[in-house]
């Protein structure tokens, strides 16, 4: 018998056995159709088993795939509001009042081009600070038709940095390092309520953290059988408060991993990265507030260190008072505490 044919026999039979010893299996799935809303009572796109890995793309948040193809004609305008998500993805271990862990392996840029509005929003600026003579536009149909103010971003694969196109006798070069991050990540939200993929609750939604990146790991309260996860809304970079009202948005390469934790409840999302413990006090933006979302996200990382990290209660607000830090993820919404993983004890 050759040796390749040997090989391939090796690999399949090697194969064959990981299904029977019920290893986790990696699945690559990519839809021609998309979701705009978090729900229970959407079809999945796939099953999957807890320990199981899914390769799959994500379109930008107008409906352009990596080629440039638009999905949706007329993005923004009823019925296609809202971003365009991949899923859902039905885990079949996950019930109500479980944890779904979700590791992102891969967050990547698949395209070399993107896009953001021209101008800061004016409600994160002082009124004597908004120039009258700065119009929100750029280039009329530069986007989409019939718009002007987008502008869009030249993305360097080679050199992972992001330029925007600007007007014509501007000088400066930015070369932005980019970030890739997933703006709309999460399940379906609690009770027999659908969300558009325009806000975000306790189910995540479209959380717009910058922090939601290749290596970070997330944990999403489940509120139904099989969790019904989704993801979308991928950002080039984005910087905190996402200001423009969107990040440089862009279609992006995805493989994540999930994992269910039976019987444990969370109230809010969570995320895990080599630096840092956070807690997302996760809010639908302009129906909430920052001191709600200060105080949320305080009072679940003291249940995270004292539940987890048996840290007593005196300990664990000692610890929040000297080195919390807090990150405005959206800036009429979300916010999220931090602490550094370097001051808590080994698990």
């Amino acid at each position: 018998m050759g040796h390749r044919r040997k090989r391939f026999l090796l690999s399949a039979i090697s194969c064959f056995s990981a299904t029977l010893s019920g290893l986790s299996a990696t699945h690559e799935i990519y839809p021609t159709h998309h979701s705009r809303v978090f729900s229970a009572y959407k079809d999945p796109v796939l099953r999957i088993k807890s320990g199981d890995s899914v390769v799959t793309r994500t379109w930008d948040s107008g409906g352009q795939d990596h080629l440039g193809v638009r999905h949706i004609q007329h993005p923004y305008v009823h019925p296609e509001s809202g971003n365009p998500l991949m899923g859902p993805f039905f885990v079949e271990e996950a019930d109500y009042g479980d944890t779904l862990e979700v590791y992102l392996d891969k967050v990547r840029l698949n395209r070399n081009w993107g896009y953001t509005s021209y101008r800061l929003n004016p409600g994160v600026l002082n009124p004597s600070s908004i120039d009258s003579l700065y119009k929100n536009f750029y280039k009329m149909d530069a986007l989409r038709p019939s718009r002007a103010d987008l502008i869009p971003w030249d993305l360097d694969l080679e050199r992972q940095v992001a330029n925007p196109r600007l007007l014509e006798g501007s000088g400066f070069k930015f070369d932005l390092p980019v970030r890739p991050m997933l703006g709309c990540i999460g399940v379906a939200p609690a009770g027999e309520r659908v969300e558009t993929s325009g806000p975000s609750a306790s189910h995540g939604g479209n959380m717009d953290y910058n922090d939601v990146v290749e290596g970070a790991t997330l944990f999403f309260p489940v509120y139904h059988k099989g969790a019904y996860f989704y993801v979308g809304d991928g950002h080039a970079l984005q910087g905190d408060g996402e200001g423009l009202g969107n990040g440089v948005e862009t279609s992006l390469d995805v493989q994540f991993t999930v994992r269910v934790h039976k019987g444990k409840r969370l109230s809010i999302p969570r995320l895990v990265n080599e630096d840092y413990l956070v807690s997302i006090a996760s809010q639908p933006e302009f129906q909430s507030n920052m001191d709600i979302g200060v105080r949320t996200a305080n009072s679940d990382m003291i249940e995270w260190l004292t539940s987890e990290y048996k840290l007593t209660h005196p300990e664990a607000h000692l610890l929040m008072g000297t080195v919390v830090q807090h990150k405005i993820v959206t800036y009429f919404g979300t916010a999220a505490a931090l602490i550094p993983k370097k001051y808590l004890p080994k698990r």
